[in-house]
């Protein structure tokens, strides 16, 4: 059984820093037996997550228990996979970000953030309960979720730090799939290489070329996700690695096992965080 999942284009006003607004739904009270326990892959994306029915339990590589989160996560920079208990009843609505955005929405540094995840309430205020309290009275009308958050993040707007050419090159590395030189997003940039790798860990927690890693990734999890029955060499071949060791070393580092341990009754039960609108 996999989620119920529809992502949102956000509100034009708030593009210029949000990727999408997805929300998730899952009853495993109607589906006996099937566990609700998932393997979330790091994701570039950073997201704001609002958990509307039952709480969230998250188990990670250097902890011994899962631990219960509050009903709005921020998630900072992670590099390494978490197992996500979701409960009986899940639904959740999460807000990703473009590159950048989110360090420009708390003018918090995403380093400080890494590996890291934080109850939104600490960061935005306690705003956030009267949000999912809306949220949880609406649960029959998605596309009111979604407008009740985005009238909550236009106020928000006033503290948005301005983007800069390194947020905008940087979104192009997302949709060139992380195959673009570090020189060439520097060029673009208008920026030295060293002034644009300091400007990327500030805005994203990771250097260029380590986020282009994790984007190349992504896009190579996303393909075999939607196409099962292609082989693990052309989903390397589609995502823009030309070494085969290369695949493996991202794939081990960022999901935890290689290629060759995911089956499809493993990717039918991983949450997916950064969904696709077409």
């Amino acid at each position: 059984m996999r989620p119920t999942v529809k992502a949102y284009k956000p509100h034009p006003a708030l593009q210029d820093f949000l990727s999408n607004i997805t929300i998730y739904e899952a009853d495993f009270t109607q589906s006996p037996g099937l566990s609700n326990m998932y393997r979330f892959v790091p994701t570039y994306q950073r997201y704001i997550m609002f958990y509307i029915k039952d709480p969230i339990r998250v188990l990670r590589a250097y902890d011994n228990e899962f631990q219960t989160k509050s009903v709005s996560l921020t998630v900072g920079p992670l590099e390494q996979s978490v197992t996500l208990d979701l409960g009986q009843r899940h639904m959740a609505l999460g807000v990703a970000f473009k590159p950048g955005g989110l360090f420009r929405l708390l003018n918090i540094p995403m380093p400080e953030m890494h590996e890291q995840d934080f109850d939104t309430r600490l960061l935005l205020g306690n705003e956030v309960d009267e949000i999912n309290e809306q949220l949880q009275e609406n649960t029959h009308d998605w596309d009111l979720m979604v407008r009740i958050v985005e009238s909550y993040l236009l106020k928000k707007l006033y503290r948005l730090k301005p983007s800069l050419p390194v947020d905008i090159v940087m979104d192009n590395l997302v949709a060139q799939a992380g195959n673009v030189t570090i020189e060439q997003l520097a060029s673009d940039a208008c920026v030295s290489v060293r002034q644009f790798e300091r400007k990327c860990v500030e805005r994203t927690g990771m250097s260029p070329k380590r986020y282009a890693r994790l984007i190349r990734f992504c896009k190579a999890y996303h393909l075999k996700e939607i196409n099962p029955d292609a082989t693990w060499t052309r989903i390397a071949h589609l995502s823009g690695y030309y070494d085969q060791m290369h695949f493996i070393r991202d794939f081990k580092e960022f999901a935890g096992i290689t290629p060759s341990f995911i089956d499809d009754e493993a990717l039918s039960r991983t949450v997916r965080l950064h969904s696709m609108i077409t």
